[in-house]
């Protein structure tokens, strides 16, 4: 029986990683490539976000108003997204559409004409966008958060959007300099999944891959992750004149592929990452004192981040806040019961299987898989490694991710001063 799985190599040493389904109908096939924020100098802030946005703007061939008709035509999906570390390109149609949307994607990223009046125009969208994020308090607080925990002079405590004043600055030489040295074979990992025919997709994509040059120049120095501003264990407070007083309160957490990412995993869920998480219950629940309260764990490279959020009204976010506190004190200082941790355990992995049935899922994960590991993860070691979490390992996790040493909580409303449960001395196992 042939594997569905199908890894392939082209030339310039760019990988395919292919998921055959031929019960679907559906393919999602993504261009990924393995540069975002963080690898921007200071006069590059916003630069990969940028890029995003103006590959869409024309082509040699197509327009952008005919990119979009052409896409709405075959009646799928054609999109991109920016992290700190990644910026994707991918489009999800009906399989008998597939050799269309691959020509349309890859015409986009390998032919776009960055027009001048088109970059400037995009600029301004872009700069709109970075108006409505600081008109999101929820959304804006965790890019102030970043700076606060990571430093405003570092790239992961930079917002990836970039400001006003950078990407209005961008240029063609910004954008030739940006793709030479980061839009290269040895950054780029393409992956499809659903009702498809690899050997077809290789073939139609060969040309294009031809386009990239195998390396570019040597990365520059940039300051490295745990550069963190002296003053991060005192809360950051931002006032503005809002409704809600948001928080976040944040701690360290661990790189791609750590050993311990399963058990950070647990740790995650069991304080905020779902509706039975003790956060979720403690704070909304049984006290009705928020009504979006949750964590997050994000991974890179060579570091990560735990966070807490929450939002509440300026008379109800010192107890709010001292919950918090008090949650994370339990979760280092008393073992997670059995039935507990099974819960967790379960709700886990019914969420990882469940986000597998669609393709565009099924296609990052190939992707993602490829970059860390260079080979694709079985479902079946995610659950084993899932299930082989115990009550000592979640307990030294939440010791490690809120050490004194690296939690920091910033809050953004209309607040004088911040709440005492976040002052005096750092919470300790």
């Amino acid at each position: 029986m042939t594997d569905p799985i199908q890894r392939r190599r082209f030339d310039n040493g760019i990988v395919l990683v292919t998921e055959t389904l031929p019960h679907l109908r559906s393919v999602s096939l993504g261009v990924w490539i393995n540069t975002g924020s963080r690898d921007e100098l200071p006069h590059e802030h916003g630069i990969s976000h940028y890029l995003e946005h103006t590959f869409f703007k024309g082509t040699a061939s197509r327009s952008a108003e005919r990119i979009a008709q052409e896409m709405d035509a075959m009646g799928g999906e054609l999109n991109a997204f920016t992290t700190r570390e990644q910026t994707t390109f991918y489009v999800k149609v009906l399989s008998d559409r597939l050799d269309d949307a691959t020509d349309l994607l890859l015409d986009v990223l390998t032919a776009a004409s960055f027009e001048p009046e088109q970059l400037a125009r995009e600029a301004q969208v872009i700069v709109e966008e970075i108006r409505m994020v600081e008109d999101e308090p929820e959304e804006w607080v965790h890019d102030l958060h970043g700076e606060h925990m990571w430093g405003a002079t570092t790239p992961l405590g930079r917002p990836i959007l970039g400001t006003e004043e950078t990407v209005r600055g961008f240029g063609p030489a910004h954008i030739r300099d940006y793709l030479t040295r980061c839009y290269t074979a040895d950054r780029i990992v393409v992956a499809a999944a659903g009702n498809l025919d690899p050997d077809r997709l290789y073939a139609r994509l060969a040309p294009y891959m031809a386009q990239f040059p195998a390396h570019g120049p040597a990365a520059p120095d940039l300051p490295p992750a745990d550069a963190a501003p002296a003053d991060r264990d005192r809360p950051a407070l931002y006032h503005r004149k809002l409704e809600q007083v948001h928080l976040v309160v944040g701690g360290h957490g661990l790189s791609q592929g750590h050993p311990d990412r399963f058990g950070m995993y647990v740790l995650n869920d069991l304080l905020g990452g779902g509706s039975s998480s003790r956060l979720f219950q403690e704070i909304r629940e049984k006290r009705g004192l928020a009504y979006s309260v949750y964590s997050s764990h994000a991974s890179y490279r060579d570091c990560g981040e735990l966070t807490v959020y929450a939002g509440a009204g300026p008379d109800s976010i010192d107890e709010v806040a001292a919950l918090i506190v008090t949650e994370i004190d339990r979760l280092c200082t008393e073992p997670v019961d059995a039935e507990e941790l099974e819960r967790i355990k379960g709700h886990l992995k019914g969420s990882l299987i469940l986000s597998l049935e669609g393709t565009f899922n099924r296609m990052s994960r190939l992707a993602q898989d490829e970059f860390v590991w260079g080979a694709t993860q079985p479902i079946d070691a995610l659950v084993a490694g899932i299930d082989r979490v115990d009550a000592a390992q979640v307990m030294r996790l939440a010791r490690f991710a809120f050490d004194p040493a690296g939690r920091c909580a910033t809050l953004l409303g209309d607040l004088t001063a911040p709440p005492s449960a976040l002052l005096g001395q750092p919470i300790r196992p």
